[in-house]
Protein backbone atom coordinates (compact mmCIF):
# COMPACT_ATOMS: atom_id res chain seq x y z
CA UNK A 1 0.00 0.00 0.00
CA UNK A 2 1.60 2.88 -0.94
CA UNK A 3 0.67 6.78 0.45
CA UNK A 4 1.76 10.40 -1.45
CA UNK A 5 2.63 12.60 1.02
CA UNK A 6 3.09 16.73 0.64
CA UNK A 7 4.84 19.23 2.84
CA UNK A 8 3.62 22.71 1.53
CA UNK A 9 5.47 25.16 2.99
CA UNK A 10 6.01 29.25 1.92
CA UNK A 11 9.45 28.91 -0.10
CA UNK A 12 9.30 25.04 -1.23
CA UNK A 13 6.76 22.05 -1.76
CA UNK A 14 7.93 18.09 -1.01
CA UNK A 15 6.15 15.19 -2.44
CA UNK A 16 7.24 12.13 -0.97
CA UNK A 17 5.82 8.25 -1.52
CA UNK A 18 6.11 5.87 1.05
CA UNK A 19 4.17 3.04 2.82
CA UNK A 20 2.04 1.77 5.91
CA UNK A 21 5.81 1.17 7.95
CA UNK A 22 7.35 4.67 7.43
CA UNK A 23 9.54 4.00 4.67
CA UNK A 24 9.77 6.56 2.13
CA UNK A 25 10.66 5.45 -1.29
CA UNK A 26 10.85 8.44 -3.37
CA UNK A 27 11.08 11.96 -2.83
CA UNK A 28 10.71 15.43 -5.19
CA UNK A 29 11.17 19.23 -4.33
CA UNK A 30 10.21 22.31 -5.98
CA UNK A 31 9.84 25.90 -5.49
CA UNK A 32 6.52 27.01 -4.43
CA UNK A 33 4.14 28.50 -6.94
CA UNK A 34 2.93 31.04 -4.43
CA UNK A 35 2.24 33.74 -6.57
CA UNK A 36 -0.52 31.67 -8.68
CA UNK A 37 -2.27 31.11 -5.49
CA UNK A 38 -4.83 28.41 -4.91
CA UNK A 39 -4.97 27.25 -8.91
CA UNK A 40 -1.23 26.97 -9.03
CA UNK A 41 -0.38 25.47 -6.16
CA UNK A 42 -2.97 22.62 -6.70
CA UNK A 43 -2.05 21.80 -10.03
CA UNK A 44 1.75 22.08 -8.97
CA UNK A 45 0.86 19.33 -6.79
CA UNK A 46 -1.17 16.80 -8.97
CA UNK A 47 1.51 17.10 -11.06
CA UNK A 48 4.58 16.59 -8.67
CA UNK A 49 2.60 13.61 -7.65
CA UNK A 50 1.84 12.33 -11.22
CA UNK A 51 5.61 12.85 -11.47
CA UNK A 52 6.78 11.00 -8.78
CA UNK A 53 4.43 8.12 -9.33
CA UNK A 54 5.92 7.43 -12.94
CA UNK A 55 9.44 7.94 -11.72
CA UNK A 56 8.62 5.28 -9.11
CA UNK A 57 6.32 3.03 -11.14
CA UNK A 58 3.90 2.93 -8.79
CA UNK A 59 0.41 1.61 -10.01
CA UNK A 60 -1.78 2.71 -7.85
CA UNK A 61 -1.83 5.16 -4.34
CA UNK A 62 -3.85 4.03 -1.66
CA UNK A 63 -3.97 7.43 0.76
CA UNK A 64 -2.94 11.08 0.34
CA UNK A 65 -1.50 13.08 3.37
CA UNK A 66 -1.08 16.94 2.65
CA UNK A 67 1.53 19.06 5.43
CA UNK A 68 0.86 22.78 5.76
CA UNK A 69 2.84 25.23 7.68
CA UNK A 70 -0.16 27.24 9.12
CA UNK A 71 -3.41 26.73 10.73
CA UNK A 72 -5.72 24.31 9.33
CA UNK A 73 -9.54 22.64 9.67
CA UNK A 74 -8.08 18.58 9.09
CA UNK A 75 -11.81 17.37 9.66
CA UNK A 76 -12.98 20.14 6.76
CA UNK A 77 -9.64 19.97 4.59
CA UNK A 78 -9.22 23.70 4.34
CA UNK A 79 -6.54 26.08 5.20
CA UNK A 80 -7.15 28.59 7.48
CA UNK A 81 -5.22 30.96 7.08
CA UNK A 82 -1.90 31.27 4.53
CA UNK A 83 0.50 34.37 5.87
CA UNK A 84 3.22 33.05 3.14
CA UNK A 85 1.62 32.03 0.07
CA UNK A 86 -1.41 34.16 -1.12
CA UNK A 87 -5.15 33.09 -2.08
CA UNK A 88 -5.19 29.96 0.39
CA UNK A 89 -6.97 31.68 3.46
CA UNK A 90 -10.48 29.25 3.57
CA UNK A 91 -9.07 27.52 0.83
CA UNK A 92 -10.15 23.37 0.98
CA UNK A 93 -6.84 22.01 -0.95
CA UNK A 94 -8.21 18.25 -0.36
CA UNK A 95 -10.99 18.08 -2.54
CA UNK A 96 -9.41 18.84 -6.39
CA UNK A 97 -6.85 16.10 -5.06
CA UNK A 98 -9.43 13.76 -3.86
CA UNK A 99 -11.10 14.10 -7.48
CA UNK A 100 -8.23 13.70 -9.46
CA UNK A 101 -6.38 11.23 -7.77
CA UNK A 102 -9.43 9.20 -6.51
CA UNK A 103 -8.39 8.27 -3.28
CA UNK A 104 -9.42 9.83 0.47
CA UNK A 105 -6.69 12.69 1.14
CA UNK A 106 -5.84 14.16 4.65
CA UNK A 107 -4.77 17.64 5.65
CA UNK A 108 -2.98 18.36 8.72
CA UNK A 109 -0.37 21.34 10.13
CA UNK A 110 3.09 20.26 9.84
CA UNK A 111 3.82 20.38 13.92
CA UNK A 112 1.43 18.47 14.66
CA UNK A 113 1.62 15.58 11.46
CA UNK A 114 5.69 15.77 13.15
CA UNK A 115 4.01 14.86 16.61
CA UNK A 116 2.24 11.82 14.72
CA UNK A 117 4.99 10.59 12.91
CA UNK A 118 7.08 10.41 16.15
CA UNK A 119 4.30 8.44 17.93
CA UNK A 120 4.27 5.97 14.71
CA UNK A 121 7.30 5.81 13.93
CA UNK A 122 9.81 7.57 16.08
CA UNK A 123 10.58 7.77 20.06
CA UNK A 124 7.14 8.68 20.90
CA UNK A 125 5.95 4.57 20.34
CA UNK A 126 8.09 4.13 23.66
CA UNK A 127 6.24 6.86 25.52
CA UNK A 128 1.77 7.35 26.47
CA UNK A 129 2.30 11.22 27.33
CA UNK A 130 4.79 13.18 25.42
CA UNK A 131 5.33 16.89 24.03
CA UNK A 132 6.92 17.21 20.39
CA UNK A 133 8.13 20.44 20.05
CA UNK A 134 9.60 22.22 16.42
CA UNK A 135 13.05 24.54 16.94
CA UNK A 136 12.64 26.14 13.59
CA UNK A 137 12.40 29.37 11.81
CA UNK A 138 9.38 29.41 14.31
CA UNK A 139 8.56 27.22 17.83
CA UNK A 140 5.28 25.01 17.22
CA UNK A 141 4.26 21.17 18.71
CA UNK A 142 2.13 18.96 20.11
CA UNK A 143 0.87 17.14 22.68
CA UNK A 144 0.28 12.90 23.28
CA UNK A 145 -1.70 12.19 26.54
CA UNK A 146 -2.50 8.76 27.58
CA UNK A 147 -1.70 7.80 23.70
CA UNK A 148 -4.09 10.13 21.98
CA UNK A 149 -3.33 13.49 20.33
CA UNK A 150 -4.59 16.35 22.12
CA UNK A 151 -5.58 19.14 20.08
CA UNK A 152 -7.92 21.33 22.49
CA UNK A 153 -11.41 22.88 22.28
CA UNK A 154 -10.27 24.51 19.18
CA UNK A 155 -7.52 22.83 17.40
CA UNK A 156 -4.71 24.89 18.65
CA UNK A 157 -3.06 23.00 21.32
CA UNK A 158 0.51 22.69 21.25
CA UNK A 159 1.55 26.45 20.39
CA UNK A 160 4.42 26.67 22.33
CA UNK A 161 6.23 29.12 21.04
CA UNK A 162 3.29 31.65 22.31
CA UNK A 163 4.42 31.40 25.73
CA UNK A 164 5.61 34.55 27.51
CA UNK A 165 9.82 34.05 28.46
CA UNK A 166 10.56 37.52 29.24
CA UNK A 167 7.45 40.20 29.87
CA UNK A 168 8.07 43.05 27.74
CA UNK A 169 10.64 41.22 25.94
CA UNK A 170 11.04 41.54 22.49
CA UNK A 171 7.79 41.80 19.59
CA UNK A 172 6.27 38.43 18.55
CA UNK A 173 4.69 37.68 15.42
CA UNK A 174 1.69 36.92 17.29
CA UNK A 175 1.46 40.59 19.25
CA UNK A 176 2.42 39.47 22.29
CA UNK A 177 6.21 40.72 23.85
CA UNK A 178 8.62 38.16 25.22
CA UNK A 179 6.99 34.63 23.36
CA UNK A 180 9.59 32.06 23.23
CA UNK A 181 9.74 31.94 19.20
CA UNK A 182 10.55 35.69 19.54
CA UNK A 183 14.05 34.65 21.81
CA UNK A 184 14.84 30.86 20.71
CA UNK A 185 12.93 30.13 17.45
CA UNK A 186 15.38 30.36 14.44
CA UNK A 187 13.84 33.49 13.50
CA UNK A 188 14.38 35.06 16.82
CA UNK A 189 17.91 34.10 17.84
CA UNK A 190 18.95 35.23 14.60
CA UNK A 191 17.42 38.88 15.45
CA UNK A 192 19.07 38.86 18.73
CA UNK A 193 22.36 38.95 16.76
CA UNK A 194 21.64 41.54 14.03
CA UNK A 195 20.14 44.00 16.56
CA UNK A 196 22.66 43.78 18.64
CA UNK A 197 25.92 43.54 16.63
CA UNK A 198 26.58 47.39 16.17
CA UNK A 199 27.25 46.94 20.34
CA UNK A 200 29.54 44.18 20.51
CA UNK A 201 32.97 44.29 19.68
CA UNK A 202 34.41 40.95 20.46
CA UNK A 203 32.61 39.50 18.05
CA UNK A 204 35.21 37.94 15.97
CA UNK A 205 32.69 36.75 13.29
CA UNK A 206 29.89 38.72 12.70
CA UNK A 207 31.45 42.21 12.47
CA UNK A 208 32.48 41.23 8.94
CA UNK A 209 28.92 39.60 7.67
CA UNK A 210 26.39 40.77 5.92
CA UNK A 211 23.53 40.84 8.61
CA UNK A 212 21.37 39.12 5.74
CA UNK A 213 23.70 35.85 5.95
CA UNK A 214 23.32 35.05 9.22
CA UNK A 215 21.37 32.68 10.53
CA UNK A 216 20.59 30.14 13.79
CA UNK A 217 23.46 27.64 11.74
CA UNK A 218 26.17 29.96 11.74
CA UNK A 219 25.98 31.38 15.45
CA UNK A 220 26.21 27.85 16.72
CA UNK A 221 28.89 27.51 14.28
CA UNK A 222 30.37 30.81 15.48
CA UNK A 223 29.58 29.62 19.45
CA UNK A 224 32.08 26.47 18.71
CA UNK A 225 34.67 28.27 17.17
CA UNK A 226 34.94 30.61 20.35
CA UNK A 227 33.44 33.69 19.17
CA UNK A 228 32.14 35.12 22.89
CA UNK A 229 29.22 37.03 20.99
CA UNK A 230 27.57 33.87 19.60
CA UNK A 231 28.95 32.51 22.78
CA UNK A 232 26.53 34.45 24.68
CA UNK A 233 23.73 34.56 22.64
CA UNK A 234 23.75 30.55 22.26
CA UNK A 235 23.82 30.49 26.39
CA UNK A 236 21.04 33.09 26.72
CA UNK A 237 18.67 30.39 24.18
CA UNK A 238 19.59 27.85 25.87
CA UNK A 239 18.37 29.46 29.19
CA UNK A 240 14.73 30.19 27.28
CA UNK A 241 14.42 27.30 25.75
CA UNK A 242 14.81 25.44 29.22
CA UNK A 243 12.36 27.79 31.08
CA UNK A 244 9.87 27.01 28.68
CA UNK A 245 10.78 23.41 28.60
CA UNK A 246 10.40 23.64 32.59
CA UNK A 247 6.85 25.45 32.07
CA UNK A 248 5.43 22.51 29.72
CA UNK A 249 6.81 20.32 32.15
CA UNK A 250 5.14 21.33 35.24
CA UNK A 251 2.15 22.05 33.37
CA UNK A 252 1.75 18.55 31.44
CA UNK A 253 4.34 16.11 33.32
CA UNK A 254 5.13 14.05 30.15
CA UNK A 255 7.06 11.17 29.87
CA UNK A 256 9.44 12.96 27.32
CA UNK A 257 9.92 15.88 25.62
CA UNK A 258 11.07 15.49 22.29
CA UNK A 259 12.70 18.13 19.99
CA UNK A 260 12.70 18.31 15.99
CA UNK A 261 13.15 21.33 13.60
CA UNK A 262 16.59 22.46 11.87
CA UNK A 263 17.56 23.79 15.05
CA UNK A 264 17.77 20.32 16.31
CA UNK A 265 20.08 19.08 13.90
CA UNK A 266 22.66 21.09 16.40
CA UNK A 267 22.53 17.43 18.04
CA UNK A 268 25.10 17.35 21.58
CA UNK A 269 26.18 21.59 20.88
CA UNK A 270 22.20 21.56 21.91
CA UNK A 271 21.09 18.68 23.98
CA UNK A 272 23.62 18.71 26.55
CA UNK A 273 23.31 21.68 27.75
CA UNK A 274 19.51 21.78 27.22
CA UNK A 275 18.98 18.93 29.64
CA UNK A 276 21.90 20.36 31.69
CA UNK A 277 20.13 23.55 31.99
CA UNK A 278 16.44 22.12 31.97
CA UNK A 279 17.10 19.79 35.29
CA UNK A 280 18.68 22.96 36.77
CA UNK A 281 15.43 24.94 36.03
CA UNK A 282 13.13 22.63 37.96
CA UNK A 283 14.72 23.24 41.06
CA UNK A 284 12.38 21.33 44.15
CA UNK A 285 10.22 19.91 41.08
CA UNK A 286 12.67 18.23 39.38
CA UNK A 287 11.35 14.48 37.53
CA UNK A 288 12.52 11.95 35.56
CA UNK A 289 11.61 13.57 32.04
CA UNK A 290 13.61 12.51 28.71
CA UNK A 291 14.68 15.74 26.37
CA UNK A 292 15.64 13.71 23.12
CA UNK A 293 16.08 14.36 19.79
CA UNK A 294 13.52 13.78 16.97
CA UNK A 295 13.67 11.85 13.79
CA UNK A 296 15.43 13.33 11.16
CA UNK A 297 13.01 13.16 8.40
CA UNK A 298 10.27 13.57 10.55
CA UNK A 299 8.20 15.77 8.12
CA UNK A 300 8.59 13.80 5.40
CA UNK A 301 7.34 10.82 7.35
CA UNK A 302 4.33 13.15 8.68
CA UNK A 303 2.67 13.25 5.69
CA UNK A 304 2.44 9.08 5.95
CA UNK A 305 1.42 9.22 9.47
CA UNK A 306 -1.25 11.60 9.22
CA UNK A 307 -3.26 9.35 6.89
CA UNK A 308 -2.36 6.11 8.96
CA UNK A 309 -3.30 8.06 12.74
CA UNK A 310 -6.68 9.30 11.42
CA UNK A 311 -7.66 5.63 11.18
CA UNK A 312 -6.68 4.55 14.20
Amino acid sequence: MYILGYDVGGTKISAVIGNESGEIIGKIVRRTAREYGKTGITEQLIAMGEDLIEKKNIDKISKIGIIFAGPVDSEKGIIISSPNIIGLKNYNITEELKNHFKVPVYLQNDAIASTIAEKLYGSGKNYSNFVYITLSTGIGGGIFINNRLYKGSHGMAGEFGHMVILPNGPLCGCGRRGCLEALASGRGITRRVVENISAIKNSTIFSDMNPGDIDAKEIFAAKESGDMFAQLIVEETIYYLAVGLVNIINALDPDAIIIGGGISREGDNLFKPLRLAVKEEMKSMKRPVKIVKALENGADLGSIAITQYEEM
